[in-house]
């Protein structure tokens, strides 16, 4: 009787030490936080700060495929607002342009066009 008295007494104390093992070692579990970008704006222009963009304002390209009318305008040669709108609203009908040599199934838009600005376009 002493016996089964002395066992238990043992097993609560086993059971005891062991759930105040396994809830100690959550308490020592490092919070994990995604990594964040930093962005800074600098005289209302927006840099970020990972290596692999690129600024477009610095290489003077545009790109076709998420140029607003706009920078169309303002950054293509023979490219009024009407043109421009109508390049935006041929991208939003008919999807991303695959080359720049698309643009010349926009209406208006010709061979001279291409030719002006090859090196201000980009995908």
């Amino acid at each position: 009787m002493l016996w089964n008295t002395v066992n238990k007494c043992r097993l609560g104390i086993v059971l005891l030490l062991s759930l105040l093992c396994s809830f100690s070692s959550l308490s020592f579990a490092k919070k994990v936080e995604p990594e964040k970008t930093t962005t800074a704006v600098v005289q209302g222009k927006q840099l970020n700060s990972s290596p692999l963009t690129i600024n477009h304002e610095q290489t003077d390209k545009v790109n076709i495929n998420s140029a607003g009318e706009e920078e169309l305008a303002q950054k293509l040669i023979g490219i009024g607002k009407q043109k421009a709108k109508a390049i935006v609203e041929y991208r939003q009908k008919y999807g991303a342009f695959n080359s720049v040599e698309n643009l010349l199934e926009v209406q208006g838009i010709g061979p001279s066009f291409l030719e002006k600005n090859k090196d201000k376009l980009a995908l």
